[in-house]
């Protein structure tokens, strides 16, 4: 149930994201990206302030140097992302969306996951997709 939650809701995201960064340009690629930096900051603020005073774990930034690496990756991501859907989002969210697929294959390649006909039948719907969109922009 919590990935096709995840899926719902990141796809409303997306969406809203397209809507906001291309179709109306509502809010400039800085706002966003800033909009999105505060929102992570705020979150770390609420994370660390429940593991300190609710838990009473204790933390320290210098020893959790694999998540400072996926903070930055993450923040990397983000700029890409606001950059792909202010140019074009109609191309751009189906590309962003398909990393689920992209997860598949490479659980299949590197931790050897079985997958069915079912699932190599969908992965190849959506790899067809992407490629259908990316020939409809040519044209």
């Amino acid at each position: 149930m919590f990935p096709i939650l995840y899926c719902i809701i990141d796809g409303l995201g997306t969406f809203a994201d397209g809507i906001y960064l291309d179709e109306l340009k509502l809010i400039s690629q800085d706002a966003a990206l800033l909009a999105y930096e505060f929102t992570f900051f705020f979150c770390a603020v609420l994370a660390y302030t429940y593991l300190k005073f609710v838990k009473k774990q204790s933390f320290n930034l210098f020893k959790e140097r694999v998540k400072g690496y996926a903070a930055v990756c993450e923040t990397i991501g983000q700029f890409f992302y606001v950059f792909a859907m202010s140019s074009n989002a109609i191309i751009a969210a189906p590309m962003i969306a398909s990393y689920s697929i992209f997860s598949v294959i490479l659980s299949r390649i590197f931790l050897k996951e079985k997958l069915g006909r079912m699932q190599y039948a969908v992965i190849m719907l959506v790899i067809i997709g992407i490629a259908l969109l990316g020939l409809a922009d040519e044209l």
